[in-house]
């Protein structure tokens, strides 16, 4: 009798965890995630043993990143950059321009003004600007099998459509499927981050200024603490889950797979780096904040950056329609400040670019990988 309740219990937790989850936007597809009879924690099922074996790590969720009044579930990031896995496992011949058009219509959301909530969740169709790529304009693409491990140097010099096809060909078997962290995925982090005081000079939330990993500053610890019921509590792992997580400011900066038409940048081009409290046009979840107050370089949460041109995004693969790879018409955002002394303002959690299209390759941006949300 006492195991019929048991499993009766067991199939009703299941349902009710499956059938009270909200909508997410954020990956396409989203994971439903159900568990085996006596497993409770995301990180017991197989699928997540899988995932700590490769050195991710579960980020919490249980509360609202955008402000549309949906509280976003938890997702597996990995704990390090990416990292080359010893050898290049492909160089893609590029008589293939319908190929690039779908890696990025399925891999990146561009931001979207006109949605209530300015989420990054609309995206490119056959219409957009690359519907005319043209292979003569791009030498070559190259793609990794990449690891996430503490050794090693971050990979780096990598475009973001070369880090979606690295991350395509790595990924783990018996895990969840990887793909470049979304936008949200980014400030599900960084709200994190920010409200521990584990990842302040001070150890108090505000006080002293947040840990950058970086060499131009004293503040260097390389790591962040992320824990479970500081904004929110999620079912998937206890009150008092902690990770920590490297190299999220410091390093190289990250792709994400957020992408901004250049007409729709904040700053509308060609206006160097802001600080957030003077980048009025960006939607307010998508700034660093602490009770309302707007971080920036003096709390250690960077600053944002423009881009060059107020014509478009420079793209050193020249896969825009033009040919010309100075104006691409969008924008990829590169996320966490990196070490170069180049970026020493901008250095931080919070930092993002928007002057680099799709093609780019830069020695001071790498990429890692994040699951789907894992309910839907």
């Amino acid at each position: 009798m006492k195991r019929i309740v048991i499993y009766i219990l067991s199939t009703i937790f299941v349902l009710l965890f499956i059938n009270g989850c909200g909508e997410d936007r954020s990956h396409g597809d989203a994971t439903i995630v159900e568990f085996k009879a006596g497993q409770k924690w995301i990180y017991e099922t197989d699928q997540g043993k899988e995932m700590l074996k490769n050195n991710f790590v579960y980020i919490p969720g249980g509360f609202d990143v955008d402000g549309d009044g949906n509280e976003e579930s938890g997702f597996w990031l990995a704990q390090y950059e990416a990292k080359e896995d010893n050898q290049t496992f492909k160089t893609i011949d590029l008589d293939i321009s319908g190929n690039i058009q779908k890696l990025l219509i399925d891999n990146f959301e561009v931001y979207n003004p006109d949605d209530r909530y300015k989420r990054f969740n609309k995206t490119l169709t056959t219409s957009s600007n690359y519907l005319d790529v043209s292979a003569q304009n791009i030498e070559k693409l190259e793609a990794f099998s990449v690891v996430f491990k503490d050794e090693g140097e971050s990979l780096r010099s990598v475009s973001p459509i070369e880090a979606v096809i690295s991350l395509e060909n790595s990924q783990i078997d018996g895990g969840f499927d990887i793909k470049l962290p979304t936008e949200k995925q980014w400030m599900q982090i960084v709200k994190l981050v920010i409200n521990n005081p584990s990842n302040w000079t001070d150890e108090e939330v505000g006080k002293g200024e947040l840990y950058q990993g970086d060499k131009y500053v004293g503040s260097n610890r390389k790591s962040f603490f992320i824990k479970n019921s500081i904004l929110g509590k999620d079912s998937l792992v206890p009150n008092d889950h902690e990770v920590e997580v490297f190299d999220l400011s410091g390093s190289v900066s990250e792709w994400t797979s957020g992408m901004v038409k250049a007409s729709d940048r904040f700053l509308t081009g060609n206006s160097g780096k802001k600080e957030y409290s003077e980048v009025n046009n960006a939607p307010f979840w998508w700034k660093p904040t602490f009770e309302d107050k707007v971080l920036g370089s003096g709390d250690g949460a960077g600053m944002y950056h423009d881009g060059s041109s107020i014509d478009g995004a420079s793209d050193t693969l020249l896969i825009s329609s033009d040919g010309t790879g100075e104006v691409d018409k969008y924008a990829v955002v590169a996320r966490g400040g990196s070490n170069s002394a180049d970026d020493n303002n901008l250095v931080g959690i919070s930092a993002a670019k928007l002057g680099y299209g799709p093609g780019y390759k830069e020695k001071n941006i790498g990429f890692r990988a994040a699951s789907n949300y894992l309910t839907d």
